[in-house]
């Protein structure tokens, strides 16, 4: 048993040991196999039968030309390539079929591998399973992709997936409708393969920026958008990062949290280009998503237009030219006391508090007084206490 794209099968130590069980029966074999897979389990939530759940596990882990290219293509792949992937697709039925292992756990029903599962269990053969598997990694992605739905770039310079991300969602986000509403037609537009454009969100603190980008995330995954999350630290890396996004064939936004420039720091020099101008262009499946305090994102100070630069005004539009390289600029600003008001009701109506109407407006206006001003951030932080 030898595969031609699905290689991580010809060296997995389950597999191996499978096969050698396929040709003689030796108890000690078998709990090796099920030790293997007890401890996998610990990674990887194998319910249902261990092994076959494991088979639905290696396919969709597995980075090969074939689940790549299906990834960005589907089953308009290459012919040839397709008829090659036939082989490893009989290989994959053979060993699910063989079922030498039938030990079973319960598990999560909404799991990623289920529905490879699913699909395995309704007795396929060799080529319905290729163009299942051709159409599932076209909308679930290959690989890494397939498993996480967000990343970060980390100093062995490439992208990990984040295992722990931020459940929030966008109903959960109140008194910021006009800006969810611009978000969601943006990035739905991204995810249909029509223009879209980077987006700044910017304005005060604590007003929902990062939880609306964070939550489209949760909104989408799905669909095929992924995320990654970078720092300016990683700007340095920016163009290794991007070379490996425009080989998949999900869609992206690179998240910039929090982003902003001191007067000392030129790392926007470069981020411009990066962004809209260079010679390299940006890839397709890539957008930018950047929150800020700052509306033009470079610290700016009286002194500086008062200053020796002979030509102030030429200096004053390289800084507003970051800014301006986002087609898309959404505002955040601190709500007053009866929309600020509005979000603790509905918070408390969300959590089932049972606490009257007029203390509840008491507690919550003593609260933003005593905690730097009123916020979503800030209404959430009161519910909370009072939990």
């Amino acid at each position: 048993m030898h595969f031609i794209f699905y290689t991580s099968f010809n060296d997995d130590p389950i597999i191996k040991r499978v096969s050698i069980l396929e040709k003689a029966w030796d108890q000690s074999i078998y709990d090796e196999i099920l030790t293997l897979l007890l401890q996998k389990s610990q990674e990887v939530p194998l319910g249902r039968n261990l092994f076959r759940m494991y088979i639905c596990y290696l396919i969709a882990k597995d980075e090969n030309l074939f689940s790549i290219t299906a990834e960005r293509f589907g089953i308009e792949m290459d012919e040839k390539l397709y008829q090659l992937a036939l082989r490893d697709m009989r290989l994959i039925v053979e060993l699910w079929q063989s079922n030498l292992v039938k030990e079973e756990l319960s598990g999560n029903d909404k799991h990623f591998l289920n529905t490879i599962y699913e699909k395995l269990s309704e007795g396929i053969q060799e080529e319905q399973l290729a163009l299942y598997l051709a159409n599932y990694y076209k909308q679930y992605g290959a690989g890494q992709m397939n498993r996480f739905k967000a990343f970060k770039w980390d100093s062995t310079q490439d992208l990990i997936g984040i295992t722990h991300c931020d459940p929030i969602r966008l109903y959960e986000l109140i008194e910021c409708d006009y800006q969810k509403k611009a978000l969601i037609q943006n990035t739905e537009s991204f995810l249909k393969g029509q223009p879209a454009n980077n987006v700044l969100l910017f304005g005060d603190s604590g007003t929902g920026k990062s939880s609306c980008v964070k939550a489209l995330l949760n909104e989408y995954c799905k669909e095929g958008l992924r995320m990654v999350d970078l720092s300016k630290a990683d700007f340095l890396y920016f163009n290794k990062i991007i070379a490996k996004l425009r080989e998949r064939g999900l869609k992206f936004i690179i998240f910039l949290d929090d982003l902003s420039f001191e007067e000392f720091e030129t790392e926007y020099k470069h981020m411009k280009a990066l962004i809209e101008g260079g010679i390299e262009i940006k890839p397709d499946n890539v957008l930018i998503y950047a929150t800020s305090n700052r509306r033009h994102l470079i610290r700016e100070t009286w002194q500086e237009r008062q200053g020796e630069d002979v030509h102030i005004a030429d200096t004053q539009q390289e800084k507003l030219s970051l800014a301006d390289r986002f087609g898309l600029s959404l505002t955040f600003t601190s709500p007053n006391q009866n929309a600020y008001l509005k979000i603790v009701f509905e918070l408390a109506k969300r959590y089932k508090l049972d606490i009257p109407e007029k203390l509840l407006r008491e507690k919550a206006i003593k609260w933003e007084l005593l905690h730097g001003g009123r916020s979503g951030r800030v209404a959430k932080q009161f519910i909370n206490s009072l939990m």
